[in-house]
């Protein structure tokens, strides 16, 4: 007579192999989730770091926030100087070194929004500049990290404590 189905030995490896494999798959898939918020951060760093360059290009200096401003609050002076609305520094009546009036649009407002901590939503990536002259930006990745680029790097380094704006 034969049986069908299958024996409780036979259930319990393929069972063992099903839990080895995922013992393997999710310690990958958390790095590469960890990768990859770190690579957005660094995507959106740069092109930040392209538009203020080209900023200071037209307009003599970076722009100003005495203490760290939200690159995606549209109430703070790094939005509106960079999506050309009502800045300190761009702005209707002045004019940049080309002779282009003010305000100019650097990058679209719906792409600042867009620009999100992906760690921590609750926090933002941030831009700080006293005197215009240096920049920084910087994300709060956990409670004791941050990533942060200046105007003197290319790449995002990690830190333990928040940079200092310059």
């Amino acid at each position: 007579m034969k049986r069908k189905g299958f024996t409780l030995i036979e259930l319990m490896v393929v069972i063992a192999i099903i839990i080895i494999l995922a013992a393997i798959a999710i310690p990958n898939y958390l790095q590469m989730t960890e990768r990859a918020k770190r690579s957005r951060v660094a995507s959106d760093m740069a092109t930040l770091a392209t538009v203020l360059e080209t900023f200071k290009t037209d307009w003599g200096k970076y722009p100003t926030a005495t203490a760290l401003e939200a690159v995606n609050d549209n109430t703070t002076n790094i939005f509106k100087e960079l999506s050309g609305t009502t800045g300190v520094i761009n702005k209707a009546g002045e004019y940049n070194a080309v002779g282009e009036e003010g305000p100019i649009e650097y990058i679209k407002a719906g792409t600042l929004t867009s620009i999100t901590n992906p760690f921590m939503p609750d926090e933002d990536v941030s831009y700080g500049s006293l005197n215009g002259d240096n920049w920084v930006l910087s994300a709060q990745i956990d409670t004791a990290k941050w990533l942060s680029r200046t105007d003197g790097t290319s790449t995002v380094v990690e830190t333990a404590s928040a940079p200092a704006i310059p």
